[in-house]
């Protein structure tokens, strides 16, 4: 046995037990197992090549891929090792109501983390120093590599004539009250709690995040937006509401080959925008010119005086109507306009896209289930300085996307829509199947199951009931209306109509 591994075991012959004790506590009864024959080795070496669940959801060697990338690689050697502080956040995260003391239980009784026998749970405090030494880096580098996997990697093939839909948006996460995160990170009121801004690129189909960008409550949603450009790769049609709208960002957007389907404000002046003519499909051909005053800001914005005018760009204009009819009576027109880089109308008609377009609000329901069945409804992340808040929230997108992994694996396997497979319920299997994989705290046991973990789980998940294809109900937005309206069945009829646009003058001085 290597100098690694050896280990000197006081016979307990000659260890007396202490007084008021029986004789037979953890140190005791390891030593006889030792002593009395190579089992306790034998089962630690079957462990080498059992994964846990945590290991599972994620690609193989992606978290030590994540570690040697770090700045320092985090080559130490100790109990709490990078791996190690790595499966502890992310534990930290799938239970955030739990202790610190709890997590370690949890995380220390996984399969496959190739401990020494006999290793026992570290304390919260040393806990609290490895996440200060692990930094911020190593859960983001980890994110994005989970991240990058393509739905059709995970058997979603789920395309609207050919590209993958994916929505653009912004939400705000609670922190812990103390001077250092408000002053990092901002405040919205007096009494208030600082809060995080994270601004995300989510596939539509299994609401599984492509990039994220995280940041103050005082840095804007387009300001981190600009962050996420790199993830607009041709192949992929972005959906966004109205606030990320400008003729730079759009440019910028589009240059690498990805479409756009943004909508705009109402207001004709709102927007750089003149009718070149109506199509067949009465949506309008337009055209973007960037004028005298939006090139000042720019040069402004951008600290670049000399910045030169934004080219003239055709766009296309789909204007329409949402009418909502509830059974009670309840009708509620609005009206939208999207502008996208999809000219052709006979191939992307009207119509569809309008249509289309209700896809955005995917992504709210990735921040619901993000910020609500993940981390819990009004409970503020637990890091205590800037970069340990920053790692947690990493580790909470990783925690969704890898729930959104699991959804979408499974309704692969059942040929099923990721839609029908509820969120809350498959967090719920998640945890359940993670601590019933852990080893007995008192004899040391794992509880025999499947070899697979993951086939478990999917199969757990599949035994679910699912939710009702086709529903659409409504409800009240604010808090008043949701104590006065019930939800109801909801009937939607889209109108294409004509914008309010002045017409395009082309002419030489034009």
């Amino acid at each position: 046995m290597s100098g690694q591994f050896a280990m000197v075991i006081t016979p307990p012959s000659i260890s007396p037990a202490q007084p008021g004790t029986s004789g037979h506590g953890p140190d005791e009864g390891l030593a006889a197992r030792v002593l009395s024959g190579p089992g306790l080795w034998l089962e630690w070496l079957e462990e080498l090549d059992r994964a846990s669940l945590l290991e599972e959801l994620l690609a193989d060697g992606m978290i030590a891929r994540a570690l040697a990338e770090a700045p320092h690689g985090h080559a130490y050697d100790r109990t709490l090792n990078g791996k190690m502080t790595v499966i502890c956040v992310l534990v930290a995260c799938l239970f955030p109501g739990q202790g610190y003391d709890s997590v370690l239980a949890t995380a220390f009784g996984l399969p496959g983390l190739h401990l020494k026998p006999g290793t026992q749970a570290p304390a919260g405090p040393a806990f609290s120093k490895a996440r200060t030494l692990l930094g911020e880096h190593v859960m983001k580098r980890l994110f994005d590599l989970d991240a990058a996997r393509c739905d059709a990697g995970l058997g979603i093939g789920s395309l609207w004539k050919g590209l993958e839909t994916t929505a653009l948006d912004g939400t705000t996460m609670e922190l812990a009250r103390n001077d250092v995160l408000a002053d990092a990170f901002g405040v919205p009121g007096d009494g208030a709690r600082p809060l995080l801004r994270a601004v995300a690129h989510v596939r539509t189909a299994t609401r599984r995040w492509i990039a994220a960008a995280i940041g103050g409550y005082h840095d804007g949603e387009n300001t981190l937006a600009d962050e996420l450009e790199a993830s607009f790769r041709p192949g992929i049609l972005n959906l966004a509401d109205r606030g990320f709208f400008s003729m730079d960002r759009w440019i910028r957007f589009s240059a690498a080959g990805a479409h756009l389907a943004w909508r705009i404000k109402n207001s004709a002046k709102s927007v750089p925008l003149k009718t070149l003519r109506t199509l067949a499909d009465g949506s309008e051909l337009v055209m973007l010119h960037e004028s005298d005053g939006m090139r000042t800001r720019r040069r402004r914005q951008t600290a670049n005086p000399r910045a030169g005018r934004l080219p003239d760009t055709p766009a296309r204009l789909v204007t329409f109507t949402v009418t909502a009819r509830t059974r009670s009576g309840r009708v509620k027109t609005t009206r939208l306009r999207v502008l996208t880089t999809l000219l052709d109308h006979d191939r992307y008609p009207a119509r569809e896209i309008a249509i289309l377009y209700a896809e955005r609000w995917q992504i709210e329901i990735a921040f619901l289930h993000l910020k609500k069945t993940v981390r819990g409804a009004r409970r503020a992340l637990r890091g205590q300085s800037p970069e340990l808040a920053r790692q947690e929230a990493w580790a909470l997108l990783l925690i969704h996307n890898m729930t959104a992994t699991a959804t979408a694996r499974a309704a692969a396997q059942a040929g099923t829509d990721p839609d029908r497979i509820p969120f809350t319920a498959v967090l719920s299997l998640i945890r359940g199947h993670v601590t019933s994989d852990t080893r007995c705290r008192h004899c040391g046991h794992r509880p025999s199951g499947p070899g697979d973990p993951l086939a478990g789980l999917l199969t757990a998940i599949l035994a679910q009931p699912q939710h009702r294809p086709g529903r659409q109900r409504t409800s009240g937005r604010t808090a008043a209306e949701r104590r006065t309206r019930h939800t109801e069945d909801v009937d939607y009829t889209i109108d294409i109509t004509k914008s309010n646009l002045p017409q395009w003058d082309i002419t030489p001085e034009s």
